[in-house]
């Protein structure tokens, strides 16, 4: 990891829980990742929303961490890759893309099952010695789980498309001594975690524990209540706990139910149902993590993985030699679609940043 470099970052004994609230959770621009929740023993989540329950005037811990209060992605690539990216590096840096399946079989998993084999084999080389994901309950609402062996990581695989406050999960792990977390989340968790671990600040809080981020395609999120009502239960006429599992395909939104029916939609259609925080984000294939994944550019059954740091060259290295994950070149086709959704994602994060300037607030956030 690149040593530290210091940039105009604001004191953040001037910048508190009301400056969060004011700038990023009235104007909904909080992206709900859960990070001042984790790192600040005064912040609950209360009413689907960050919530101060006991004031400290000195501690402005929360207003550092988020990733939307400021955000300078090309400061932050340097100090982790060395240098920031070039104009032409679309998906970031990255050391190798390649297609990847699993070669183990599991119903659960999304697309390749990737993530998911990469995981279990980092716990099972020891690289890491518990894994942050997104699981969910009987009504498909998201819960942030902190898995601590393979079994738990497999009955938690696949996407579920709603919103949910991953990084409150590290809170737990650190409390429960772990130390080698790894984490699995969208780009603005990612963006959040690499702020905790690489800000020049005054906080110890065990950022060192946390070696391992893998990060996923997202061009956006769900509001939960949104999707069920909007879609679920307003369009197909299914309630939640008739879903089987969602996926995204050939510009299609598709649930799956547990007759196997298909019910889908044309995705620009489900806009509506989009969660209004996911505007103010540029990063659609993870840039800062250590390996990203997402389906966009690879055929069925397969993930497009991105390696970019020496922690994920070294755990995707491992994964192959041991037969873990089989891997297979990319297409330009499926490169060039995957570069036309980078492209849409910063066009709808310039929209936004002009429609928040229009209301008066200003984005803190450099891409």
């Amino acid at each position: 990891m690149a040593a530290k470099q210091n940039y105009a970052e604001p004191s953040f004994l001037e910048c508190g829980f009301g400056e969060l609230e004011y700038k990023v959770i009235t104007p909904e621009i909080c992206c709900k990742c859960g990070t001042c929740e984790a790192f600040c023993p005064r912040i609950e989540h209360k009413e689907s929303r960050p919530t101060l329950v006991e004031y400290d005037p000195l501690c402005g811990l929360c207003f550092a961490y988020c990733p939307r209060t400021f955000f300078n992605a090309a400061a932050i690539e340097s100090r982790l890759f060395g240098r920031s990216k070039y104009h032409d590096e679309t998906l970031g840096i990255f050391r190798n893309a390649m297609a990847v399946q699993s070669n183990k079989a599991s119903k659960n998993v999304q697309d390749g099952g990737a993530v998911t084999a990469l995981l279990v084999h980092a716990l099972d080389k020891s690289i890491i010695d518990c894994a942050i994901v997104t699981d969910k309950d009987g009504d498909w609402r998201t819960i942030p789980k902190l898995a601590q062996n393979a079994e738990e990581v497999i009955s938690a695989a696949g996407t579920k498309y709603t919103i949910s406050n991953n990084v409150i999960a590290v809170k737990e792990a650190l409390e429960k001594g772990y130390n080698k977390i790894g984490f699995v989340g969208t780009p603005c968790q990612i963006q959040a975690l690499r702020k905790v671990q690489l800000l020049d600040e005054p906080y110890e809080l065990g950022q060192e524990k946390i070696v391992l981020l893998i990060g996923l395609f997202c061009m956006e999120n769900f509001d939960y209540d949104e999707l069920m009502e909007g879609l679920i239960k307003g369009i197909f006429g299914l309630s939640p706990k008739e879903i089987e599992r969602f996926e995204i395909k050939k510009g299609m939104f598709r649930v799956i139910d547990k007759d196997s029916e298909v019910h889908e939609i044309k995705l620009e259609e489900t806009d509506k149902f989009t969660f209004v925080g996911c505007g103010p984000c540029f990063d659609f294939s993870s840039e800062l993590a250590d390996i990203s994944v997402g389906s966009v550019g690879s055929p069925d059954d397969w993930s497009t993985v991105l390696v970019r740091t020496e922690a994920g060259e070294k755990l995707y290295n491992s994964a192959i030699n041991a037969g873990t994950i089989k891997e297979s070149a990319l297409t330009e086709k499926g490169l060039a679609l995957t570069y036309k959704l980078v492209a849409n994602k910063i066009k709808r994060f310039e929209n936004c940043t002009k429609k928040f300037e229009e209301r008066g607030t200003k984005l803190d956030l450099q891409r």
